[in-house]
């Protein structure tokens, strides 16, 4: 399932076991979750976007990045590179989907000089230091996941939304629940409360602004909030632009380095 920050971040699934009446044949979890990961999201994009992580007291550092992606025949591929500031310029992480198979990560650490394949073990480690894992960033298969749908539809800042519950097929999983609210109109995630194993919710997606850009949806305004550390991030996309055309060489291992 696609959860680029660039869709941005359609982010997250559900399912719960219980005995759950559904309200049509058509609208069931695995239903709503399809309509999800097929939304428009467009050849290609690019966005430009500002980072800024605060601490649980209030302290900021802010980040300044840009991400790409392509659509190669429906296997997507992704370039995530930071700009500003110094310590982090230049560390990229690049995504390869793949149909029937993991998604193949790599991160490129300029300090380290070298190229570092992300295992699929390591998916749900924080990003570079901000409350978004590996999976957020590079997505989830809509295979990976069981689907439930609540019978009743719920209102979520004043927009119907169906409310979505999931467990990970992987029982290794960091977060085996999160809980959803997509939007019933666009597909679009508009909260979602990630539970560890403890029950808890320790982690929170909220999309804060959202608009439609050449008739794609996109996500402007996005925070990540972890309950457990008081950590948070927010990203505001400042740039957008969809079929550009963008060249299959830009997503090439070697961008990593420059």
């Amino acid at each position: 399932m696609k959860h680029y920050l660039l869709c941005v971040l359609s982010l997250v699934f559900i399912f719960v076991n219980i005995n759950i009446k559904e309200v049509f044949p058509q609208q069931t979890g695995l239903w709503v979750a399809g309509k999800i990961d097929k939304r428009e999201a467009g050849k290609d994009s690019d966005l430009k976007m500002k980072m800024i992580l605060t601490d649980k007291k209030g302290r900021e550092r802010k980040r300044t990045l840009f991400v790409i992606r392509k659509d190669f025949n429906g296997e997507d591929k992704l370039l995530l590179k930071f700009t500003y500031p110094k310590d982090i310029s230049g560390t990229s992480f690049l995504v390869w989907e793949h149909k029937g198979e993991d998604n193949e990560r790599f991160l490129y650490l300029p300090a380290l000089g070298r190229i570092r394949r992300i295992a699929t073990n390591q998916k749900d480690e924080n990003f570079a230091g901000t409350d978004f894992s590996y999976e957020d960033i590079s997505g989830r298969k809509l295979e990976d996941y069981t689907y439930r749908l609540k019978e009743e539809l719920v209102v979520y800042k004043e927009q119907e939304c169906y409310l979505l519950i999931s467990y990970p097929k992987d029982t290794d999983s960091k977060y085996p629940k999160v809980l959803s609210w997509v939007r019933k109109d666009n597909f679009v995630t508009l909260k979602a409360d990630y539970y560890n194993n403890s029950g808890d919710i320790e982690k929170t997606y909220k999309c804060l602004k959202l608009k439609q850009i050449d008739k794609i949806w996109t996500a402007l305004e996005l925070l990540m909030e972890n309950h457990k550390t008081g950590h948070k991030t927010l990203i505001k996309v400042e740039k957008v632009k969809y079929n550009q055309g963008l060249s299959a060489k830009r997503f090439e291992k070697k961008e990593l380095k420059r």
